[in-house]
């Protein structure tokens, strides 16, 4: 058994919660792969592939149906292969091995509805899921429908060639037809798994919770960041990926994580026996910490950079929003943006922004609400960025600007050295002499 793997089951004893957090590679690893343009996909649709020239799942429950009927076909087929006869195999009961008696929550971008198939209670489906209809009129005041039975009927009366309109699913408040409660024009996220999700996370994101995230890929940012920002903000959390081949575990959280670039059964078998060959990613050796008597000092230079601002805790677990003023006298110098930072103008004047990038690219972003003047209301600057804000002339005198940021994100403050900055933008340097601290 490795060091790391060790480290991980040790992680999960200790944890007082665990949080998994599952996209598509965990389906695929179920076997539904909603990308995939293979021969199961006419043994899932049948004669539809062909009649439309569906790509995959995916592109099929997109698709824009001439009726209603064919578009039903669809859902019905999609259900019954993989959800009215599914049953829960290896991955899950071992899901449920690993997390023991432990408080969890699943939280799942995937649309199948399978955590809930495999009788774990406890998830937000943020992207909803294909057994659930929704009200085509009414989505936000009328309730959601369990369609399990209903597609199940649709699908038998399809395959006997006896389906008609009036099969079709309606609402029972006010007889519009039902949609799929999946991302597009009708989707409403469950609210009662929202408020026992908000739930979960107020009783555990300040205590040791675990993310245990399952085929995540490092693009997929919807449930990946936030997850990330609750680990940035709880040193007491830590934080499991399993994702083969594309591990990404930001710097601030490296020392609390480790990746498995495995399948997740193989992972799953490592986790549960300490036993196989598993290539892994971390922990990493923490960062020194500043002392007391220089965080005291970093304070005061800090105030170049922010010359008056206060902090709140942001919507997202483990977030902060600093709100920082900036007016005509005190702009804010030159400085590294290390974690990425979404700035968003709250009032008061627009804002220049010039960012400086690691690779010689110089981009001025005006902070602002007038469209006319080229101004945008937000933007993300990316990490190792070198920024500055300064007021746009501006008849308020003053503007304020949020900045979201992890909550542990520590007081440092990265200072170009302006002689160097100035041979790499030599078209800047008349700027780059107004806005740096010198050094």
């Amino acid at each position: 058994m490795t060091n790391a793997v060790k480290t991980a089951q040790q992680w999960l004893n200790d944890a007082d919660a665990i949080l998994v957090t599952a996209s598509n590679g965990f389906s695929i690893s179920e076997g539904l792969n909603l990308f995939a343009n293979n021969s199961k996909l006419a043994t899932v649709l049948g004669d539809l592939v062909e009649k439309y020239n569906l790509p995959n799942l995916l592109g099929a429950l997109n698709f824009h149906y001439p009726n209603e009927l064919d578009k039903w076909r669809a859902y019905a087929r999609i259900a019954e292969y993989y959800n009215y006869n599914y049953y829960p195999g290896e991955l899950m009961d071992k899901l449920r091995q690993i997390i023991g008696d432990k408080p969890y929550f699943i939280w799942t971008s995937n649309i199948d509805h399978h955590f809930a198939l495999a009788e774990f209670s406890n998830q937000l489906e943020i992207e909803g899921n294909w057994q659930t209809g929704i009200c085509s009129k009414h989505p936000k005041e009328h309730s959601l429908i369990d369609l399990k039975e209903a597609l199940h009927q649709i699908y038998e009366k399809d395959q006997a060639g006896t389906l008609t309109e009036d099969d079709l699913p309606t609402c029972g408040e006010c007889g519009a037809p039902l949609s799929l409660n999946i991302p597009g024009s009708a989707f409403n996220m469950d609210q009662t798994q929202v408020n026992s999700f908000e739930k979960f996370l107020t009783t555990y994101q300040d205590k040791k919770i675990l993310v245990f995230e399952l085929g995540i890929g490092p693009q997929n940012q919807m449930i990946k960041a936030p997850s990330m920002q609750l680990i940035a903000g709880n040193e007491h959390s830590h934080y499991l990926t399993i994702n083969k081949g594309q591990l990404n575990i930001p710097r601030v959280i490296a020392d609390r994580a480790i990746g498995f670039s495995s399948t997740i059964l193989e992972a799953f078998n490592a986790l549960i026996t300490g036993k196989g060959e598993v290539e892994t990613q971390g922990p990493a050796k923490p960062e020194p910490r500043l002392s007391p008597k220089a965080r005291q000092k970093q304070e005061k230079i800090f105030k170049n950079f922010y010359p008056s601002y206060t902090v709140n805790k942001g919507y997202r677990p483990g977030e902060l929003v600093m709100y920082a003023t900036i007016d005509h006298d005190h702009p804010s110098h030159l400085h590294m943006v290390q974690y990425g930072k979404a700035l968003m103008y709250s009032y008061g004047d627009p804002v220049n922004v010039h960012c400086f990038t690691q690779d010689g690219h110089y981009h001025l972003v005006k902070l602002g609400l007038n469209k006319a003047n080229d101004e945008v209301h937000g933007f993300y600057v990316e990490p190792n960025t070198f920024i500055a804000m300064e007021d746009a002339n501006g008849v308020t005198g003053f503007s304020q600007i949020s900045v979201t940021l992890p909550s542990s994100a520590s007081n440092e403050i990265l200072i170009p050295k302006k002689q160097q900055l100035k041979k790499m933008f030599p078209q800047q340097k008349e700027l780059i002499d107004r806005l740096s601290v010198d050094n």
